[in-house]
């Protein structure tokens, strides 16, 4: 069994991969654990300090506005400024100095504060994963964004602690106390990744390039970038994907619970078990089918993948009353379409994207993917009020559509062949 565990193709890349992708996974983990801890009761939190749903609305719109501002800059400081350093400065403003202000927050003012601050890790979305996979080789991209995907699995069963520490505890010093501790564990996970990693070759080459251009000039240059990812083919299939796959999350993800508890009328309860079978599932798939995924080409990954959501959303809307049963069925199918969809898009887009203009097409792509899910929230909302069926019969229409996009994109054809 060790020696199997040893021979997965994770394992193996895990050992092949040096430098920034390495100190990436290694370091992961002291962000997502502090961060599944406190993220659950952010809300409650919010409310029993005394702010009204309105306040809390208001934190949520004008953290979405400045994260919009930060996405549009993201790429023209981080190829000013360097990708390392970029991410360690950014990375402390969007998370360490929020946490901190989050633990000894008094009213609403501090939480727009917070909120405020926070947007600036829009910034390391687009620094972050210039630094992870600019330096990684080809073949391993995809297994590398699958280990970061892991980290973040794997952080999910830490969440029954703040459950067990509320529950005997008022939620108000719990969440001061973990706000403080994430403060401190995502601090050390940046100046770790600061100080084991190293600024990209292409990182070094593009702070050459620009070290005489203005900010407000390479701003100017966003409207050239743009108009490359419209000719190009394979960028317009990444922006496809990105939007549609953006799309599919806000009914599988804000909308299940509702739906499984007024429609199929399982008790609430019950509904906080799926997340824990979902990263069970999760974690199982990746370790159990990972190596099989990478003997098949691209192209038909993705189409197993979104028949596989098809099958979930199917089994989900034919589920009748209190079947706990088909719940777990859909959940197991969507866990694992996630597992095998969500990695292999992000490394589309490693693969696709001109690395000369990495940094600015990804602040493009983060300000698209924002102002596009944007209006869908309102939408898919919409839809489950006219009948709770429409979400996933909405999500099961671009499942076909994406199935049709791989099918029609000749470059997904020949992608294996450009990697190697």
């Amino acid at each position: 069994m060790l020696q199997k565990l040893k021979n997965h193709v994770l394992a193996q890349t895990f050992r092949e991969l040096k430098g920034n992708p390495k100190w990436s996974i290694c370091t992961e983990p002291l962000w997502f654990i502090p961060y599944s801890l406190f993220v659950p009761f952010q809300t409650l939190y919010m409310r029993k300090l005394g702010l009204t749903s309105l306040e809390i609305g208001t934190t949520l719109t004008v953290g979405f506005l400045l994260q919009m501002f930060f996405a549009l800059i993201g790429g023209v400081i981080t190829d000013k400024m360097g990708r390392r350093k970029a991410t360690v400065i950014f990375d402390t403003l969007g998370w360490t100095v929020p946490c901190l202000i989050w633990a000894f927050s008094q009213n609403f003012w501090w939480f727009l504060a917070a909120a405020a601050v926070n947007a600036a890790f829009q910034i390391t979305n687009t620094s972050w994963n210039c630094l992870f996979i600019e330096d990684c080789p080809p073949k391993h991209i995809t297994n590398a964004f699958t280990l970061i995907q892991m980290c973040g699995m794997l952080s999910v069963f830490f969440s029954p602690l703040a459950v067990i520490l509320v529950g005997k505890h008022d939620v108000v010093p719990v969440m001061r106390w973990l706000y403080f501790i994430a403060a401190i564990s995502m601090l050390a996970k940046f100046l770790l990744l600061y100080h084991f990693g190293g600024e990209t070759q292409i990182g070094k080459k593009r702070m050459e390039e620009t070290r005489n251009l203005s900010y407000f000039s390479m701003m100017k240059g966003y409207g050239r970038v743009f108009l490359t990812m419209i000719k190009s083919g394979k960028m317009r299939l990444v922006v496809y994907f990105m939007a549609l796959t953006n799309i599919i999350q806000i009914a599988t993800t804000n909308f299940f619970s509702l739906y499984v508890t007024e429609q199929i009328h399982l008790s609430d309860e019950l509904v906080a078990v799926f997340p824990v079978i979902r990263t069970i599932v999760m974690i199982a798939f990746v370790i159990g089918l990972q190596n099989l995924f990478q003997k098949l080409r691209m192209k038909a990954s993705l189409q197993i993948g979104f028949l596989m959501y098809i099958a979930s959303h199917l089994l989900l809307l034919l589920t009748p009353e209190k079947n706990l049963l088909l719940v777990m069925g859909y959940t197991i199918l969507e866990a694992a379409a996630y597992a095998v969809i969500i990695p292999r898009k992000d490394a589309l887009m490693a693969h696709y994207v001109e690395p000369k203009e990495r940094s600015r097409i990804y602040a493009l792509y983060n300000v698209l993917m924002i102002g596009i899910s944007a209006p869908f929230g309102s939408l898919v909302g919409w839809m489950f009020d006219l009948h709770p069926a429409l979400p996933f019969l909405f999500n099961i229409g671009i499942f076909v559509l994406c199935i049709f996009l791989t099918m029609a994109s000749r470059d997904l054809s020949h992608l294996e062949e450009a990697i190697s």
